[in-house]
């Protein structure tokens, strides 16, 4: 089941399985795909962040950082967006995710094109509106973490 939703940066596609996302997209079925989790607790659950980088992760806003080394679902690395919900702010991206383990996501377009309403329409089983609609905006940036450093990637 693909849903379509405006998440915190841009509109993408939500999926519990990632060859599924790869195949809509018509790109390599095992390429990787982001996670998408809303609360540090699942997180400890799938990769241990390390400690130098524990308070940048929790506080990070619009951001995926790629935690190499072995886990659970990915033997190389995998790449994790934390979207939590913010005090005082109604974030429905947060509270969809509330109702799952863990999502893979992935922005509602073709493999390397643009923003494409009609596609993205045309793709997802599933459609998630609230008051943003849709809409093709910033990507998250992009950090990797080792034990000791961080380097920004997008």
């Amino acid at each position: 089941m693909i849903f379509l939703a405006q998440s915190d940066t841009t509109a993408g596609f939500l999926c519990e399985n990632f060859e599924t996302l790869n195949r809509i997209k018509g790109r390599n079925a095992k390429q990787n795909v982001l996670l998408t989790l809303d609360t540090l607790n699942k997180l400890k659950n799938l990769v241990r962040v390390p400690n130098a980088h524990k308070n940048r992760v929790r506080k990070s806003t619009k951001s995926t950082f790629v935690y190499r080394g072995k886990n659970s679902l990915n033997q190389e690395s995998l790449a994790i967006r934390l979207v939590p919900k913010e005090m005082g702010k109604e974030v429905s991206h947060s509270a969809m995710l509330e109702f799952f383990p863990f999502l893979y996501s992935s922005s509602a377009n073709a493999h390397n094109a643009e923003f494409n309403l009609e596609f993205a329409l045309q793709s997802a089983d599933i459609l998630v509106l609230d008051w943003r609609f849709l809409s093709a905006q910033k990507p998250s940036k992009m950090y990797k973490i080792t034990n000791t450093m961080i380097k920004k990637i997008r």
